[in-house]
């Protein structure tokens, strides 16, 4: 039993199914309605602190290749880098100590290329550019693509999925999982994986666990369509093979407010202008706002729960760049009760008393990494 559909519950319901279990998965809305379907796609590596989260990010990044592969359609994967820019000296400065950093992971290479350098790679870029960073671990791929594809691959092997249908109880039986309860009817099950992004605490709290998250808000816009301008990912700027362009971010602790106003879609597209010039002529289509799920060190929540035997979690908040290595990880949980993959920083048990009271404020400034 799955509750809720994302990338991560996705990826987790096709290793699943793969393996012959059954699987029945319980969306409150419907596919990739969620966080999924509200982001860049970005396969993220070089981005990720500290150095053991930026490998395990690269650990699935590695296993993106494969894992498209078997899915059997064209989910617009590609694996061609990711550019961070620098528009001024200071943050040409911050942005080297961060390609040091990061180049220190075994296997990850983040190069500091100075302008004309960085042009030649992608034209499109401002004049005023001073430096950029180049990570070739990074990747990017369609998130509505690639989670619509996962989903028929699970069915195909046999999953269930509900949509449109809320979970409104866990049945306890002995102090192990035993049934969901949903708006119709219950669902006999030893097994509940909580995968259900921001809602991931309200389900948590139906059996007696409390899970530090709290909903972080990324609000994008969506442009016209125009000719080539980029072949691949710069900072929160990626166009489609449509033509169209998506650009972003934003990052706020709000509640659970998914509201874009004209003042942030014009920051954001200012600031994307300012990297892409050429974006200047092109009209927002549509604007949009996604929740991440935060935890308050930014890092994800993997694991069993111990109290409550049946019961796991899987919540974070990059889920397309994890999406591969969350399904081996829960598979292996799952079926053997233990996992070789490097989960251990990620625990539910890391977490002290205070971090359980900072999920308890309203308004945050960011999480504490």
């Amino acid at each position: 039993m799955l509750r809720r559909w994302r990338s991560r519950c996705a990826s987790i319901a096709h290793f699943l199914a793969r393996a012959g279990l059954r699987i029945t998965l319980v969306e409150k809305g419907f596919l990739a309605s969620g966080a999924s379907g509200a982001n860049a796609g970005l396969v993220n590596v070089s981005g990720k602190t500290p150095a053991h989260y930026t490998a395990f990010s690269l650990l699935s990044a590695d296993m993106y290749p494969a894992f498209v592969a078997e899915l059997g359609v064209d989910v617009d994967y590609q694996r061609d880098g990711f550019l961070t820019v620098a528009l001024t000296d200071g943050d040409a400065e911050t942005l080297a100590g961060h390609a040091a950093r990061q180049s220190a992971v075994p296997g990850v290479r983040v190069e500091v290329i100075d302008a004309r350098h960085a042009r030649a790679l992608e034209p499109a870029l401002s004049p005023r550019l001073v430096a950029a960073g180049f990570c070739p671990q990074d990747g990017n791929v369609d998130p509505f693509k690639l989670t619509l594809a996962l989903g028929r691959a699970a069915r195909r092997r046999g999953a269930r999925i509900l949509h449109h249908c809320e979970v409104t109880g866990i049945r306890l039986r002995s102090g192990r999982v035993a049934a969901v309860v949903t708006a119709h009817g219950e669902i006999e099950t030893e097994v509940v994986v909580d995968a259900a992004g921001v809602l991931v605490p309200e389900v948590a709290r139906m059996v007696g666990v409390t899970v530090p998250i709290l909903p972080q808000r990324g609000r994008m816009l969506q442009l016209e369509a125009l000719p080539p301008l980029l072949t691949r990912p710069i900072q929160a700027i990626r166009q489609l093979r449509s033509g169209t362009t998506m650009v972003g971010t934003t990052n706020e602790f709000v509640g659970h407010d998914r509201t874009v106003t004209h003042a942030a879609g014009a920051d954001i597209l200012a600031r994307a202008r300012r990297v892409i010039p050429g974006l200047a002529r092109a009209r927002v289509l549509r604007g949009w706002a996604g929740l991440r799920p935060m935890s308050p060190d930014g890092l994800p929540i993997y694991g069993a729960v111990p109290s409550v035997p049946g019961f796991f979690v899987a919540v974070g908040h990059s889920g397309v760049t994890l999406a591969p290595v969350t399904g081996q990880v829960f598979l292996d949980l799952i079926t053997a009760g233990r996992t070789d993959l490097p989960i251990a920083p990620y625990g539910l048990d890391r977490f002290t008393a205070s971090d359980l009271e900072w999920m308890r404020e309203p308004v945050k400034g960011a999480a504490r990494h």
